[in-house]
């Protein structure tokens, strides 16, 4: 324990608050483990504020503390990299489909050919667009 009649400077105090406040502790708890009581703490706290000294914040958290709510615990459903293929372009589109995916244009001719598009139409359709390029 410290002596009672030992005085302290601001700067000793200054020092020893920047100790506290960056150990990770409360206050209480680093005062009970270095020998000094809360209340000259406290003192020493609000001199050196009326002197302009930078008092850093308290610890966000006591991290002794089991009464301070933690974090939640979320359940996360895991997808497998590998899933089933499914059917997403219907094989018959029973409306236009303005959403083609490739044009071609050749002087006044323009094709537009659509998801759906069936590979061999696609084929034998680019086949014969040769024959005029």
């Amino acid at each position: 324990m410290s002596d009672p009649k030992h005085y302290r400077t601001k700067d000793e105090w200054f020092k020893l608050v920047q100790e506290c406040r960056k150990s990770g502790l409360s206050d209480a708890q680093w005062c009970a483990l270095n020998g000094i009581s809360r209340h000259s703490l406290n003192t020493a706290i609000k001199r050196l504020r009326k002197c302009s000294y930078a008092i850093p914040p308290r610890s966000s958290d006591d991290i002794y503390d089991l009464a301070i709510p933690k974090q939640d615990v979320v359940k996360v459903d895991i997808v497998p990299d590998i899933q089933t293929p499914q059917k997403i372009i219907p094989e018959a589109a029973p409306h236009i489909d303005n959403s083609h995916m490739i044009e071609i244009s050749l002087g006044d001719v323009h094709i537009s050919l659509c998801n759906g598009a069936d590979p061999d139409l696609v084929t034998r359709t680019l086949s014969a667009l040769r024959s005029f390029v």
